[in-house]
């Protein structure tokens, strides 16, 4: 699964998504915005077979029509123009014991609740599939803020050819991403009983220069001191 995920030569894999962000409200979908993921990661075997493990990532959110990496938003459900983050989230630094109940404490903040673990699923084509599940409870930031809950999945698949290949350090993967999260602080959406949903497809890749070139570009322009230094943010 490491090599699918990541890497296992200890280098920097980058697990990518472009995918749309939908509310839903009274069991009804509506389209938002776009929202493109990116997850860097570096792993470490230990002499058990566990990993060590360090998460960094960026997150977009984009017009569905153009594409360009959203400032403001036009919330149609309450009127009020928001400013939208361009996030970082991270580094995260995990344990992936031979169990696969990952280990995510110490939290950056008291209160946190998350269950995070590997899921192997059955092959089925010649192919090898596996989720990475994340339940999450962050408590609210401001004393009238509401916290965050959110249930994400990664679903990885492989070729088990590949594989069967043990000298490589990494098998080309595709990755596929689904999660339902509670209303984002800066949406501003406290009054309103619902949730988003986010899909997003893509691939997990070795090299930096394979990212797709709109998310190499708009790293750059967001986040070009962080993207200059990855090594040192990814040091385990």
């Amino acid at each position: 699964m490491i090599r699918i995920m990541g890497r296992t030569d200890g280098g920097v894999a980058i697990r990518w998504t472009h995918g749309v962000l939908s509310a839903i409200i009274e069991q009804e979908t509506t389209q938002l915005m776009g929202i493109s993921q990116q997850v860097f990661t570096r792993h470490r075997r230990n002499e058990d077979g566990s990993f060590d493990a360090v998460y960094l990532e960026f997150v977009f959110f984009t017009d569905l029509a153009s594409g360009a990496v959203l400032e403001t938003w036009d919330n149609p459900y309450t009127g009020r123009t928001v400013t939208v983050p361009a996030q970082v989230l991270g580094p995260s630094r995990i344990k992936i014991p031979l169990s696969l109940k990952v280990i995510n404490e110490p939290f950056a903040m008291e209160g946190i609740v998350n269950t995070h673990w590997l899921e192997p699923l059955p092959s089925h084509g010649g192919d090898i599939t596996f989720n990475e599940r994340i339940d999450s409870y962050v408590p609210p930031m401001t004393e009238d803020g509401a916290p965050l809950k959110f249930h994400e999945v990664f679903a990885f698949r492989a070729d088990s050819a590949a594989l069967a290949d043990k000298a490589l350090a990494h098998v080309p993967a595709t990755v596929d991403k689904v999660n339902i999260i509670s209303w984002r602080p800066w949406m501003d959406m406290a009054e309103i009983d619902g949730a988003t949903m986010s899909r997003g497809a893509g691939r997990v890749i070795t090299d930096y220069d394979q990212l797709p070139s709109d998310l190499a570009q708009n790293n750059q322009i967001h986040f070009p001191d962080i993207v200059a230094e990855l090594d040192d943010y990814l040091e385990l």
